[in-house]
């Protein structure tokens, strides 16, 4: 993860090295609080919780950073205690595939100007109005303060729902990344959720959404906004089984500092189905993921763009990712598909139906019979073993006589019921 450079006020633009005394970006991890100690302009001790040195601190100060001559509580110097505060953001522009990170000091932390808002006093402002830092888009600038520049920080405005997914995937990918040892405290889990009908799946290729023509459109895998992705319904007692494995991988994975309860995120019908959706970003830095892989009812594998249909029953495999962000969830990162049942694909049509004319309906002289059974899919028609087709017989054409003519309940109160009921 690359930090973002300053440089004279300026924070330099990642892509484009242009100076900026602005950015808007999305905080995806507003840090932990640690401390620093430097004399001489060497760093001689740091502690990434405020409460030990860290184990990598070849000369400790002292056991607890509550009992340092350097602490905050005994350290009383012109410019405040020696070791001072600081912490590293993670933020994300929506531009931008990748996350990088903000280094901020004490002043940017705490400062308490009435008009302008430090990143605590920024965070208790978007918790006084029930929004989280992770939920919006968030601008960042810098104030001359002295010989040296402060930053602050206000709203820009709420994050979209594609917006929000893509910068939750970056914040996994980067921390898969980071830290290799990720399933001692952010361990996902596989999961099949079986026989679901598939909503708009976009999984035969990439797709983004496309303001101007309001909807998504195919791209290419290293374009901005680029991913995979699956909708898919289900009835009430398949939503209660998932929202349980998802609240138990939560918990698994929670720290003190994420919030406590898990949000239901799946959306209720009016016929009182639960929709939810499963996703995976097509590129991280720059390099593509590998497609969902398909399967038909008898596993084998489906080309790469088979093209998945609304309405199709399938089986779905995820995984289930943990986060903190955006008020804590769990990603059902989407890793495959098998489709049990095949709804066949129908281009839209430019044209309006008429009341009078031929009809698919009427008899033909067509030797190909469509077949009606309602099994599960599979990507062969024909086995080894079937009768050899015959040739169809040509028939004559017939002489023409003239003047002959021979197809919302609250989601908080639904989440408590479902712990009542069987």
């Amino acid at each position: 993860m690359n930090r973002l450079q300053i440089k004279d006020g300026c924070f330099i633009h990642p892509s484009t090295y242009e100076p900026l005394r602005f950015i808007e970006v999305v905080i995806a991890d507003s840090g932990t609080l640690s401390r620093n100690y430097y004399k001489n302009d060497n760093l001689i001790c740091w502690s990434f919780d405020c409460d030990y040195p860290d184990k990598a601190v070849p000369n400790k100060q002292a056991n607890r950073c509550l009992d340092c001559d350097q602490s905050i509580k005994t350290g009383r110097t012109a410019g405040g205690a020696p070791c001072k505060f600081f912490t590293n953001i993670k933020v994300a522009f929506l531009k931008e595939n990748s996350l990088h990170e903000i280094r901020l000091n004490a002043l940017s932390l705490f400062a308490k100007d009435d008009n302008r808002m430090s990143l605590y006093k920024y965070i208790e402002h978007l918790e006084r109005n029930r929004e989280y830092v992770g939920n919006v888009l968030t601008e960042i600038y810098f104030v001359e303060h002295r010989d040296f520049y402060k930053m602050y920080f206000k709203p820009v405005r709420p994050l979209s729902e594609e917006e929000l997914l893509n910068v939750q995937q970056l914040y996994e990918a980067a921390h898969e990344e980071t830290n290799p040892f990720k399933e001692q405290y952010m361990a996902s889990k596989s999961h099949i959720i079986r026989d679901v009908p598939a909503l708009y799946p976009r999984i035969n290729q990439p797709y983004r959404w496309d303001d101007k023509q309001n909807r998504s459109i195919p791209c290419d895998a290293t374009e901005d906004g680029a991913s995979y992705d699956l909708s898919f319904g289900m009835n009430k007692k398949q939503a209660k089984e998932l929202y349980g494995l998802m609240d138990a991988a939560y918990q698994a994975a929670r720290e003190d500092s994420w919030p406590k309860k898990l949000k239901m995120r799946f959306k209720e019908q009016d016929d009182g189905t639960f929709v939810g959706k499963t996703s995976l970003k097509a590129a991280y830095n720059g390099k593509p993921t590998t497609a969902p892989d398909q399967f038909d009812s008898k596993n084998k594998k489906l080309a790469s763009d088979f093209m998945l249909t609304t309405g199709s029953t399938v089986n779905i495999a995820v995984e289930l990712f943990p986060y903190k962000i955006n008020g804590g969830g769990v990603a059902l990162r989407l890793r495959g598909v098998q489709v049990k049942k095949y709804i066949p694909y129908k281009p839209a049509s430019p044209f309006d139906e008429e009341e009078d004319g031929f009809t698919a309906d009427e008899e033909s002289d067509s030797p190909f019979q469509a077949d009606d059974s309602d099994g599960g899919f599979e990507s062969d028609s024909f086995d080894d073993d079937d009768e050899e087709v015959k040739e169809p017989v040509k028939r004559k054409k017939k002489n023409t006589i003239a003047g002959n003519d021979d197809d919302d309940e609250d989601i908080e109160d639904i989440i408590a019921s479902w712990s009542t009921e069987d």
